[in-house]
């Protein structure tokens, strides 16, 4: 009773010494705004085909199913990078002096917890006992259990090139110059949550282009494709997942994905990258997580186990599945073989190219990781062993001889973890064997080296400064990397990371890095070693409960080869991209939610070419606090020549979806997401938008050309829940 006592005058009289304007915890702008940072920052840094939707699924499944604080699932919250290390620490270090937290607002008794913070985790959070112990039985999981059923469809209205009418024998002549099946996207799913502790899921989906049911194919293209044929959905997801049963900290049959260490050894699935700059960038491993998105590469599907006693805690897994490539084959002396001459990841399966790539080598994962945590102290070691029932041949080029090439690879490596006070210090060491590739250079052997270290140090509750440095050999392969670095390949590169962060006054928080990097080996875009830098800032300020901004400024340098036509070979040049972003977000009355966004893009590089880009939103979104629907509508003008000056933007989209289109030319894009609530069980969704450029009459090329000078996306999705 003492306790409370104190805790409720110490709260009563920080509120009165601070400002009149506090942020509104209850609030969930803090955590949006969040969210559509990331993604914007993971569209800018990889490829437009990326899905993010496990990231939304994350975000969405723990609001939904908030984390007790106490208990051990807290840890989730510095996994989805809401958290850093020190605020977990303290946290903990709260409750073993005081007990658990009986009511949210006494988070503020705990260091380093700010009003942003706390708005920015308030939706995912709630305060229970910790029912660790719960004893779970089939008529507790039928009676409690959480079902959700999700129907998603989509399309673009326009007819692209790919849908125009062809007559067989035209098809036959030129076999990838159509879609084989209708432009129409549908999405399947069904998800059950027990408690967090018992999940299950299943998601069935066609891709526009693909084959659905009421699709007519000749029996010429079937012949063709054989046992590639196929109508229905064209991707089938599935898991069965457990936690905290005893021993058995986490389980999973179906599809899955795998986090340990700093992801240099394994890291399946999305990483934030630079979109978790800062004291982020130190990676906090989520082991088993099942995989429930509609995503067709990057994860695996078979079954895993993690068993846990004392500081131990010990994983094995194991992957069976087919994936998409390319096959090719060769005459030998005595019959014929096949070799795989690339790895496809789109997912897409719409002309007879592609069906004909569809699931056409097996892949095998097997290993385990093996970790010791103690006080403050983590370290794991991680190995596993891939292997493909046909080899891997890669077309020779200048930039891919130490791709991994062959059947068998064999990755292993040791990470650690030891975060004391006010600082941290992290790291992991990986090794690539590789012994049946015969593409490695004389003077490289089937052993290749990978490593990354990092310091963070916390002087002062407003300050901390994160040091980090990379070192990835040119031969290191791993199909399943995914560590902090530059671009999408853990592979012959060497960076320095510094980063600060800094909340200098009330309300206000401050970020900036520098990345400084290397490529030691030639790439894709240069013939040649390159080098580059990555600066960033980023200067955010709540005025009030009501309006938040943030500048940003962002310049990136790299090399790329010259495409100066009056010389023999091409040479390596310098580019640029600098960005500023100003947004301001804001409420008027308790219905009314307004956005304004602006950006300047400015590229340049050394043959001369100097390209300029802006981008203007406006947007507002009517949310009705007593009413069962929601609007959201966004004017947008944007002019960008090119495409190395386009501008990425987050746009609201459907649950579980999302957008962040690369808008280049000249045009206006608007668009419209509508969502009601028809009784407490069914929610709808439908979301139509529109761009239009004012300097071409054609949109796209091949067979996603559009002959008019507007494209129109148009989706809608029902939800329904028991």
């Amino acid at each position: 009773m003492k306790r409370l006592v104190f805790i409720i005058l110490s709260l009563f009289i920080a509120s009165i010494a601070k400002a009149q304007i506090a942020i509104d915890t209850l609030s969930t702008e803090a955590l949006n705004e969040l969210l559509i940072e990331q993604i914007e920052r993971l569209a800018e840094d990889g490829e437009e085909d990326v899905d993010y939707e496990e990231l939304l699924e994350n975000y969405i499944f723990f609001s939904e199913n908030p984390i007790n604080i106490n208990s051990d699932e807290v840890m989730q919250l510095v996994e989805l990078r809401l958290l850093n290390v020190f605020q977990y620490e303290a946290m903990q270090q709260y409750r073993r002096l005081f007990g658990d937290f009986l009511f949210f607002e006494e988070l503020e008794m705990v260091d380093g917890f700010d009003e942003q913070t706390m708005a920015i985790i308030r939706p995912m959070v709630c305060i229970a006992k910790d029912d660790g112990k719960d004893m779970i039985t089939l008529k507790k999981m039928a009676r409690y259990g959480k079902h959700q059923l999700l129907g998603r469809y989509e399309q673009i209205l326009e007819r692209q090139q790919g849908y125009a009418p062809i007559d067989d024998s035209s098809l036959l002549a030129k076999p990838n110059s159509r879609y084989l099946g209708s432009p129409q996207k549908y999405q399947l799913r069904y998800t059950y949550n027990y408690r967090n502790k018992i999940r299950a899921a299943f998601v069935l989906e066609k891709d526009a282009g693909e084959l659905f049911f009421t699709d007519k194919v000749s029996d010429t293209i079937q012949a063709l494709l054989g046992k590639n044929y196929r109508k229905g959905f064209d991707f089938v997801g599935f898991h069965l997942y457990a936690k905290d049963l005893g021993i058995v900290k986490a389980a999973v049959l179906g599809d899955y994905q795998l986090a340990f260490g700093q992801g240099l050894t394994m890291w399946s699935g999305l990483s934030f990258g630079k979109a978790g700059a800062g004291s982020s960038v130190m990676k906090q491993g989520r082991g088993i997580t099942p995989k429930g998105s509609a995503s067709e590469y990057g994860f695996l599907r078979g079954a895993a186990v993690t068993l846990g006693g004392g500081p131990f805690r010990g994983t094995v897994f194991y992957s069976n599945r087919w994936i998409d490539a390319n096959v090719s084959v060769f005459d030998t002396i005595d019959n014929e073989a096949e070799f795989v001459s690339s790895l496809q990841e789109t997912g897409y399966h719409r002309t007879i190219g592609e069906l004909q790539d569809r699931h056409a080598i097996r892949q095998q994962v097997v290993g385990g990781h093996l970790g010791y945590a103690v006080a403050h102290f983590e370290v794991g070691y991680t190995a596993h062993h891939t292997w493909l029932n046909a080899p891997l041949q890669l077309k020779p080029s200048h930039y891919n001889q130490f791709y991994f090439q062959g059947q068998r690879l064999t990755n292993q490596g040791v990470d650690f973890k030891y975060v004391k006070g006010k600082y941290a210090v992290f790291g992991e060491v990986a090794m690539s064997m590789n012994f049946d590739s015969t593409a490695l250079r004389q003077d490289q052997g089937p052993l290749a080296f990978a490593g990354l270290f990092g310091f963070t140090v916390k002087p002062a509750g407003y300050l901390n400064f994160t040091l980090m440095y990379r070192d990835f050999g040119r031969a290191y392969q791993n199909l399943f990397s995914n560590a902090f670095g530059e671009g999408s390949r853990n592979q012959g590169q060497r960076g320095m990371y510094l980063s600060v962060e800094a909340a200098p006054a009330p309300y206000w928080h401050i970020l900036a890095y520098a990345d400084q990097f290397q490529f030691t080996w030639l790439t894709s875009q240069v013939n040649a070693p390159s080098r580059g830098h990555d600066y960033y800032l980023r200067i955010s300020h709540s005025f009030n409960r009501r309006t938040h901004a943030y500048l940003q400024f962002r310049s990136k340098t790299k090399m790329k080869n010259s495409t100066d036509g009056f010389v023999f070979s091409h040479y390596p040049i310098f580019y640029t991209k600098n960005a500023v972003r100003f947004n301001i977000n804001y409420q008027i009355g308790s219905d009314f939610h307004f956005c304004n966004k602006a950006e300047y893009a400015h590229y340049h590089n050394d043959d001369g070419t100097n390209e300029h880009g802006y981008f203007l939103c406006q947007d507002i979104a009517y949310k009705p606090e007593d009413k069962p629907f929601s609007l959201t509508f966004r004017y947008a003008i944007f002019d960008a020549k090119d495409y190395n000056a386009r501008i990425y933007a987050y746009e609201s989209d459907v649950l579980y979806s999302f957008s962040v289109p690369a808008l280049y030319g000249k045009g206006m894009r608007v668009y419209l997401l509508g969502k009601v609530k028809l009784f407490n069980a069914l929610t709808l969704y439908a979301r139509i938008g529109r761009t239009i450029y004012s300097d071409r009459d054609q949109i796209g090329s091949g067979l996603t050309l559009i002959e008019r000078n507007h494209k129109t996306d148009l989706k809608v999705e029902a939800v329904w829940k028991l």
